[in-house]
């Protein structure tokens, strides 16, 4: 896999504030890629790096503070460009994906790599492409764990084995040359075919290896010193409990979290001598530790939590002051820290919701300077986006349930009512919605419709109870939760109960159509997005998707259902088998390439419904993934969406664009 040419002119984008133009953009705007993605700024501050995707090709550029221009570096052809980001100050790394298979091997699979482009010759590599040995069939090539001392090469994992009869192959540590893409063995950095994670040393020494067998279901954490590996924990666990995430900063513990029954996940401290933990280093009562703020070699600074709005802990009391500070000045808006120098002196953060479609800014800490340097998505401006707000309601078994809505763009707050709804349940299920600039909602939100996201149990970032509460209620109490959340926009007086559609993606797709199923005189239409119709063809498909993982099958049984002891259960929630319980129009939409939910699901649902003599349409969109990430299948889908919608519960007519 290689890009395929070079940019070969200018093309037409300055990372500044843009002015938009005086009319509203149509709804299909609003699924199109942002402007400007994925932005890093370099460790020395000097550049940023990002993304843009122009006439449908992924261009990957860099902006100069000190010349003020943008220049284009590659475009990614054929492929498609997921992230951007820096190794050391002269190289950006891009990472792009392709669909791929292997002769040896049965399936497909989404083939990713990284390529090194050097800013000064403009010279082009694709990472560990000229690696002996590099296991042709293998997901999530193009992870960095760190660089070495004098910024010449980069630690990559990958497994590294000869196909052949009964061969496995191990997860190695890789020393990968930034000029030339090859990847070294280097001693001590060989692992076995359980490794998972590894962790260099500023130095470019080994330092950690996290090995899981799914066979003999151990968890081990090796440390690496003078005689060599030694085991430093052991756990025989059928799932792993702890996660190795990053290395403290004075380079002598671990900082990881663990699945220890508390309410929320918490940051714990492990050190390298003994393997003894303590902690919790951070914790709330209200929140999940979601993620590290850490380096390229993953030195740990700090942490995100989960919630409504993004928050931050840092281990810097006055870096963790300036922060809260920034958000403070962007009340009702998502700020998030995107990037920062190797000095902490700049920092590139990313501000979205309310009244920002998203901008990026930069942090001179240094007298609290902060500039816009980027309009993400210029073609909207303020009166364009809908106005976001959180929401809590109680379900019917006393369960509190947050929730996002997004009122229709340019209502006056004394006409929000008895509106037009879309119930919009999220995907996942372990996932939640939270406060942003959602493309899927602003575009509903743009054709007249008051947009309901509820995070309904099962949700993740809500504390473990919460979480938990969802296993085994696919269809039940997760259903309710949404249903609930409909009669109490209705009880409000905000939607107008005979105008309400249920629509989702993914598992907001399985939602939607078991909201049709299950709960039909609740909803007008329905439309479900790579949506799941059938539990049990999902879970044959899980299952083999699991493998050897044994604890991944068990853990899906425990959130879906067991299909050899709950048949009918499942039946009795899966939408495909009660295809004649709808009464409400379903627009189906699916990718033909979809990796995460086979497009099946939406061919079985079809033919169910068509079977039950049902009002059913089924847009097939050729050649693009689970989250439709082309543009143009981004367009199909919110025509068709826009033109469904106003048929059955109003907006505006077809065609119709708003003025």
């Amino acid at each position: 896999m290689h890009f395929l040419r070079l940019a070969a002119a200018a093309v037409a984008c300055v990372l500044a504030p843009v002015i938009p133009a005086s009319a509203k953009p149509p709804v299909e705007a609003y699924g199109e890629m942002a402007d400007i993605r994925s932005a890093e700024i370099s460790p020395d501050g000097r550049h940023v790096a990002f993304l843009q995707r122009i006439e449908d090709v992924d261009y990957v550029l860099v902006y100069s503070f000190e010349t003020g221009k943008t220049t284009p570096l590659v475009n990614a052809g054929e492929m498609r460009a997921r992230d951007v980001t820096f190794a050391g100050s002269r190289h950006v790394v891009a990472i792009a994906s392709q669909l791929a298979h292997h002769v040896n091997f049965r399936g497909r699979w989404e083939n990713s790599a990284a390529f090194a482009i050097n800013l000064d010759s403009r010279k082009i590599v694709q990472l560990l492409a000229r690696t002996d040995d590099l296991w042709p069939a293998q997901r999530g090539l193009g992870q960095m764990l760190g660089m070495d001392p004098g910024g010449k090469h980069v630690f990559m994992p990958a497994y590294i084995g000869k196909v052949g009869v009964n061969s496995e192959p191990s997860r190695d540590a890789l020393k990968v040359s930034l000029e030339s893409g090859r990847g070294m063995k280097v001693s001590g950095m060989k692992g076995t075919s359980s490794t998972k994670d590894w962790l260099i040393s500023r130095d470019g020494e080994p330092l950690v290896r996290e090995d899981f067998s799914d066979q003999t279901e151990r968890h081990e954490i090796f440390v690496r010193d003078k005689s060599g590996w030694r085991r430093l924990r052991d756990e025989p666990k059928d799932t792993p409990q702890t996660s190795v995430f990053g290395i403290s900063r004075d380079g002598q513990s671990m900082l990881a979290t663990m699945d220890d029954d508390a309410e929320t996940l918490a940051l714990y401290s492990i050190s390298m001598t003994d393997g003894a933990i303590s902690g919790p280093v951070f914790q709330r009562d209200d929140a999940d530790v979601e993620s590290l703020v850490m380096d390229t070699n993953r030195v740990v600074h700090g942490v995100a939590y989960s919630g409504m709005f993004p928050t931050y802990q840092m281990f810097d009391p006055l870096l963790d002051k300036q922060i809260r500070a920034v958000q403070q000045s962007f009340p009702n808006s998502a700020v998030r820290i995107d990037s920062w120098t190797d000095d902490w002196s700049k920092i590139l953060m990313h501000v979205e919701g309310q009244t920002i479609a998203g901008h990026y800014y930069v942090l001179e800490r240094e007298g609290m300077n902060l500039k816009l340097v980027a309009n993400a998505r210029p073609a909207f401006k303020a009166a364009d986006i809908g106005e976001v707000m959180t929401i809590e309601y109680k379900s019917r078994d006393g369960l509190t349930i947050p929730g996002v809505i997004t009122w229709p763009v340019g209502l006056a707050e004394e006409a929000r009512k008895d509106l037009p709804m879309v119930m919009l349940p999220h995907g996942g299920p372990g996932s939640y919605d939270s406060v942003g600039f959602d493309w899927l909602a602003q575009s509903l939100a743009n054709e007249g419709y008051l947009v309901f996201q509820p995070n309904f149990r099962g949700s993740t970032g809500f504390g473990a109870s919460f979480r938990r509460a969802g296993d085994g209620e696919w269809g039940r109490k997760m259903q309710d939760d949404i249903s609930d959340g409909v009669k109490a926009a209705v009880g409000m007086g905000w939607a107008d109960k005979d105008r309400v559609c249920i629509m989702g993606w993914s598992y907001g797709g399985y939602a939607a159509l078991a909201g049709g199923a299950l709960t039909p005189e609740l909803y007008k239409c329905v439309v479900s997005i790579a949506g799941v119709g059938d539990l049990r063809m999902l879970l044959a498909s899980e299952k083999k998707e699991a493998g050897d993982r044994k604890w991944v099958w068990e853990r899906t049984k425990e959130m879906v259902g067991d299909p050899n002891r709950d048949r009918d259960g499942l039946d009795a929630v899966s939408p495909a088998k009660q295809a004649a319980k709808f009464d409400d129009p379903v627009l189906l939409i699916h990718g033909t390439e979809d990796l995460i939910v086979e497009v099946k699901q939406s061919h079985r649902m079809n033919d169910a419904l068509k079977d039950a003599g049902k009002d059913v349409t089924y847009l097939r969109i050729k050649g693009d993934d689970h989250s439709l990430v082309e543009n143009e299948s981004r367009r199909q889908t919110l025509g068709a969406v826009r033109d469904f919608l106003a048929k059955h519960i109003g907006g505006k007519p077809a065609g119709a664009t708003a003025q």
